[in-house]
């Protein structure tokens, strides 16, 4: 079942990744000195954007820019290329001061919403790896410290020549169904009536198919007897891959898992559609920023 057109946020970019190019410290130094070269800056993982008549976009600015808002140091990821070939950077500030009256510091979760969607398939990247950064100083096989390299995408140890590559976490999510009927799940921490899919971490050495099933089995207590890919999501908080399913279980007795779970109830099909139409007198879905919504959404309808 898998879609045509990823429907979901952070997918289909913009860009061309252009990797050849990362390798390359004759090309990047001359990206870096174009005009048409754009920056977009991060703080502690937040990107700067400007607002203006109510849209938020990405607060872009020219590689002129970059030694008056960072040190020449500064951590610089290369995103890629747009259709006009202009290459397009993150640099991380750290001092969000710098740029105090042009623009905002904010949550890319928390602007998600009102991000267009090329604009998160280009922020979110960004996100994920400068968090990576932030938590991967040292050499997972020696501990010494080790440099940035390849315009971001790696880090590379001086002293025992270990690679160290951004990690991605895959996340299986899905919402069993039986019959005309699917089965949605909440979490203490949520919002009140609030309903989602199930979802846990891939193991290691575990088939995407196989991780749906444990997982449902162990939250819900039914069995999968079907599982049929739906899409894919890049969800940077902090770097998962999230990838969807819809699961068909052998019957409608759940048993929840109160330790993961603070309950779980049925929807039919009509009330699925209310849920993301956020008409459902007692319940909401996530919005369609989540790929929980685009899953639901798909099978209502």
């Amino acid at each position: 079942m898998l879609l045509l057109q990823n429907p979901n946020a952070f997918t289909r970019s913009p860009l061309d990744r252009a990797g050849h190019h990362r390798r390359d410290a004759a090309w990047l130094e001359a990206a870096l000195k174009a005009e048409m070269t754009l920056l977009v800056p991060f703080n502690e993982q937040r990107p700067f954007v400007t607002e203006a008549g109510g849209a938020v976009v990405p607060g872009w600015l020219g590689a002129h820019a970059r030694a008056g808002i960072a040190r020449h140091d500064a951590r610089l990821l290369f995103l890629g290329l747009n259709d006009a070939g202009a290459a397009h950077f993150a640099i991380d500030v750290d001092d969000p001061a710098k740029l105090e009256g042009l623009g905002r510091f904010d949550d890319l979760r928390a602007l998600g919403p009102r991000l267009s969607h090329d604009d998160l398939a280009t922020l979110g990247p960004a996100k994920a790896v400068f968090e990576w950064h932030v938590k991967n100083s040292y050499c997972a096989n020696c501990g010494a410290p080790t440099l940035v390299v390849e315009a971001g995408w790696k880090r590379s140890c001086p002293m025992c020549s270990a690679e160290h590559f951004p990690r991605v976490d895959p996340v299986c999510i899905m919402v069993p169904t039986f019959g005309d009927k699917c089965f949605l799940a909440r979490q203490k921490m949520w919002p009140r009536g609030m309903h989602s899919a199930l979802a846990g971490f891939i193991e290691p050495g575990e088939a995407i198919e196989e991780a749906v099933a444990r997982e449902t089995m162990e939250e819900a207590g039914l069995k999968v007897v079907e599982v049929r890919m739906h899409s894919t999501q890049p969800w940077p908080f902090p770097h998962s891959l999230m990838i969807g399913v819809l699961c068909e279980v052998e019957h409608d007795r759940e048993t929840i898992d109160t330790f993961e779970l603070e309950t779980g109830r049925w929807f039919t099909r009509e009330e699925a559609k209310l849920l993301i139409a956020a008409k459902h007198p007692e319940a909401f879905a996530p919005p369609p920023f989540a790929i929980a919504h685009q899953l639901l959404k798909t099978w209502a309808e």
